[in-house]
């Protein structure tokens, strides 16, 4: 027969263990419980949540292409230089003005942006070549990039006050630099597309965002203010010269006329 355990001494309750409750979880469980449920909404189980924008390109460019004043830095005239030798390269220290049009086109300039390309379309008396040489020199000089200005086609009729305008490097940086400083997030694109284009300085990757200036600098601004004004001044001149020259050669036909015939046109 099995003993029964002893009984507990008379007048003493039994003994019962003290119940502890179940500890919480541990500390921050709850923050990082809500800092994982945000950071995998809407993402498939099992996935981290995909990334809103992709990793930048990998880049060795650090320094910056221009200073406040938005003048370019030595680093962004020797970029251009570089580029400078595939425009020019049996180094006459000019290029014509279809050629720098070729690189504009290269940078992904809109052709309205393009002076010598949108002004293309000859006449009668002038080639399409001719028309847009005149309104282009006619922009450098509003501008005042440096540039000399030689005859295209000896034998053809010049325009007045017209030529063939050839860019030198210097002129060459200037534009560019107004260009580029100017628009940045619109020429960043073309500039890193004629990097690729012409080979220059491919290991160092794409040109970043941030070594082109955040805003307009004020110094730029009123250059370019200032060369608008010139250019609607230039422009209302010529529309001058061109009314007077109309009536100069009307007079003539009238005062022809007049000789060979007792009759009176008048043309003005």
């Amino acid at each position: 027969m099995q003993s029964r355990p002893p009984l507990p001494p008379r007048g003493q309750p039994p003994q019962e263990e003290e119940y502890a409750p179940p500890s919480g979880p541990p500390p921050g469980f709850h923050q990082r419980q809500q800092q994982n449920t945000s950071s995998t909404a809407g993402a498939p189980p099992g996935f981290p949540p995909v990334p809103n924008e992709p990793p930048p390109a990998p880049s060795a460019w650090n320094e910056h292409f221009f200073y406040s004043n938005g003048r370019p830095t030595p680093v962004f005239e020797a970029l251009m230089k570089e580029f400078w030798k595939r425009l020019d390269p049996r180094g006459t220290g000019y290029i014509a003005p279809e050629v720098f049009s070729g690189f504009m086109e290269i940078n992904h300039f809109a052709p309205d942006d393009d002076v010598w390309r949108r002004s293309r379309h000859g006449n009668l008396i002038f080639s399409a070549d001719d028309m847009a040489d005149y309104e282009l020199k006619a922009a450098w000089e509003a501008w005042y990039f440096d540039h000399k200005v030689v005859v295209r086609n000896p034998r053809a009729k010049q325009l007045p006050h017209g030529g063939m305008p050839m860019l030198s490097q210097n002129g060459f940086i200037d534009i560019m630099a107004v260009e580029i400083a100017a628009e940045p997030d619109e020429r960043l694109g073309g500039l890193n597309n004629a990097l690729r284009h012409y080979g220059v300085w491919t290991e160092r990757g794409p040109v970043p965002r941030h070594v082109l200036p955040s805003v307009r600098a004020p110094e730029l601004q009123r250059r370019v203010d200032a060369a608008v004004a010139r250019s609607q001044q230039t422009a209302k001149e010529r529309l001058d010269a061109a009314e007077v020259q109309a009536r100069i050669e009307a007079r003539g036909r009238q005062a022809a006329l007049d000789i060979v015939s007792d009759y009176r046109y008048r043309y003005y």
